[in-house]
């Protein structure tokens, strides 16, 4: 496995606590996936991703961030990846699926919450999970209660989106679903354009400064 505790530090992560969850996720995959009987060979690129699910994937949004991209970091598969895909964002997710980040979740959320929105929180708020640091903009969506009072705390932390899933399948619930897409896609690209514009802006300085 590559060295990436520079890149770690670099992101602001408790790297001391993050060595403790690198010790449990490795058991964790190979219990339930490496021992499986009969494991496909098309398998091994997989294995390989996840055996560095916290180096490989971080170190590329790295990369293409210093390249002018924006991270669009998501909870749920109800947010549209294609608009950010077609406003050449990235998009990556962000899942709670673990419950090392819960504790750090409850310092702030109530015992009684569900452990994937508390492990969301906690997975940012513990400074131990690489995406939850990349990630310009995250952009959550109201499937539960729970996931809207997440989105609250992280607010504060980092700039948010949410948008509103209807809860119905009826006509106008369909139109306003397409209004959310719409307004979603606005501001992306809004920001992705606000972005560049400042990134020129600071190229022209720096070329101000050389003449």
């Amino acid at each position: 496995m590559a060295d990436y505790e520079k890149m770690w530090e670099d992101l602001g992560m408790d790297v001391k606590n993050h060595d403790n969850l690198c010790q449990v996720l490795p058991t964790a995959v190979g219990d339930v996936f490496m021992t499986q009987e009969n494991r496909p060979k098309a398998m091994d690129f997989w294995d390989m991703v996840i055996a560095e699910v916290h180096g490989i994937r971080p170190a590329e949004l790295i990369e293409e961030q210093k390249k002018g991209r924006k991270v669009f970091g998501t909870f749920c598969v109800y947010v549209p990846d294609e608009v950010i895909i077609a406003a050449n964002g990235i998009v990556t997710g962000l899942c709670g699926g673990s419950q090392f980040w819960v504790p750090d979740g409850e310092k702030v959320l109530p015992k009684n919450v569900c452990p994937l929105v508390k492990a969301s929180v906690g997975a940012r708020l513990g400074r131990t999970c690489p995406f939850f640091r990349i990630a310009d903009m995250y952009v959550g969506e109201t499937t539960c209660d729970g996931k809207k009072k997440a989105y609250e705390i992280l607010g504060k932390d980092v700039p948010m989106h949410i948008m509103d899933v209807p809860q119905m399948k009826r006509e106008k619930d369909i139109i306003k679903w397409k209004e959310e897409i719409t307004d979603f896609a606005k501001i992306t690209i809004f920001l992705l354009i606000l972005f560049h514009i400042s990134r020129m802006f600071i190229t022209l300085q720096i070329l101000y400064k050389l003449l």
